[in-house]
């Protein structure tokens, strides 16, 4: 790793970190640093006799060979289990925590080390209340329901981050993925999403593009649930007894629309330092080109089922059929509506975050840099989003250390 000319490895967040610094400090105390040291090595493949680039390329192989024989399994399974030992939600206490463990990984291997904060705009759901009511005015639904028997108290609850916060009343549409072409289809079907609540399912496209499609045809909200069709594999057992999830699971995620710009909404193509003054920022009044006007809210497979079994109107085309409901799903009807009451409040306002940044020095072309990182907060424990990436990003930066 020392030949190449310049090297940054760096935890790149979407979004972070710690309001008050002082509560993090019991967590920090409890991440506990794994011991570095090449055992556990993972097993080399045979050297290649030629390598593309270099005349002579015994050098490069040996070195390639030294870097390769630290990096541990063992050790990497260690670093996910301490990355996921708490909840560590953008901008949380555990969050930060995370960053003190990375930046001490970066500085054991010997890279020029620093905690940069950011201040972004991020929502904070403070509540949630998710209604149904089938044609004959009898609730169906009282939601959001739990995802675990056993919830974590440090964990938020499952939110669309970038939804607006709202109380709308309306009948549910269901559309599909919620792409172009659903949408376009059910106008050719006659059926109209304007005023309505579009019911569509994870799957194809990203759900931020979702939520702009129904917003663009006129809904008033929408509700994205995980359909077994999409999420689950026929014959294997729900989690923990299999690797399907559980009725109850829900996927977090954002809803911002990534297409028009990414980042923090409130400066497209500037740096969030804590410096930057207000003026520079868009107002949360004038951000209806990025985030949502209308509330979005994701639902479970078992908060979905009845309100697809409620749904009358025509069956959908063969290829919208689902799995949750062991019946033919259908649209919606105007004449016996399933009316859904969503009342979503977020606090969003500026928070801080970390970026965790680690430099290797150049000496040829100091100016030219090689990037590589993972970001680092989680929807809840992120053992798979995103800390089996960071866990072998700080195996890659052990390697460092012994070359």
């Amino acid at each position: 790793m020392k030949r190449l000319r310049n090297c940054c490895f760096g935890i790149l967040l979407t979004a972070a970190a710690l309001s008050a610094q002082q509560s993090s400090v019991d967590v920090v105390n409890a991440l506990r640093p794994v011991p570095l040291g090449p055992k556990a090595a993972l097993p080399l493949a045979a050297a290649p006799s030629h390598l593309f680039g270099f005349r002579d390329p015994r050098r490069e192989i040996a070195l390639d060979r030294q870097f390769l024989a630290v990096p541990s399994a063992s050790l990497a399974r260690e670093h996910l289990k301490t990355l996921t030992a708490a909840p560590h939600w953008a901008s949380s206490s555990g969050d930060y925590a995370t960053a003190v463990y990375v930046a001490e990984r970066f500085k054991a291997a010997g890279l020029q080390t620093e905690i940069v904060p950011y201040s972004v705009l991020l929502p904070k759901p403070t509540s949630l209340s998710i209604q149904a009511f089938d044609a004959s005015g009898a609730q169906i639904l009282s939601g959001p329901g739990a995802e675990s028997s056993h919830p974590d108290p440090r964990a938020l609850p499952p939110f669309s981050s970038g939804s607006a916060s709202g109380d709308v009343t309306a009948p549910v549409v269901y559309a599909n993925y919620g792409r172009r072409e659903d949408f376009a289809r059910l106008a050719q079907l006659g059926i109209s999403v304007k005023g309505k609540i579009a019911l569509v399912r994870y799957g194809q496209i990203y759900r931020g593009t979702k939520v702009y499609l129904a917003q663009k045809a006129g809904a008033v909200g929408v509700l994205i649930y995980t359909d077994p069709a999409d999420s689950s594999t026929a014959g294997e057992k729900a989690y923990p007894d299999g690797p399907n999830p559980p009725p109850g699971a829900v996927q977090r995620g954002a809803v911002q629309f990534l297409t028009i710009y990414p980042g923090d909404p409130s400066t497209p193509g500037v740096a969030s330092t804590p410096a930057l003054r207000a003026a520079e920022r868009i107002p949360d009044s004038k951000l209806q080109y990025d985030l949502p006007s209308i509330p979005t809210q994701p639902l479970s497979a078992a908060d979905a089922v009845p309100i697809l079994r409620a749904l009358a109107g025509h069956e959908v085309p063969h290829e919208w059929q689902g799995a949750a409901v062991g019946s033919s799903y259908h649209l919606g009807s105007a004449e016996a509506p399933v009316i859904v009451h969503m009342r979503l409040a977020f606090d969003r306002r500026l928070r801080t975050i970390w970026d965790v940044i680690g430099r290797i020095p150049g000496t040829a072309e100091p100016q030219q840099w090689v990037i590589a990182g993972n970001h680092r907060d989680a929807w809840v424990y992120g053992a798979a989003d995103p800390s089996s990436g960071t866990a072998a990003m700080l195996e890659a930066v052990h390697g460092w250390e012994f070359c």
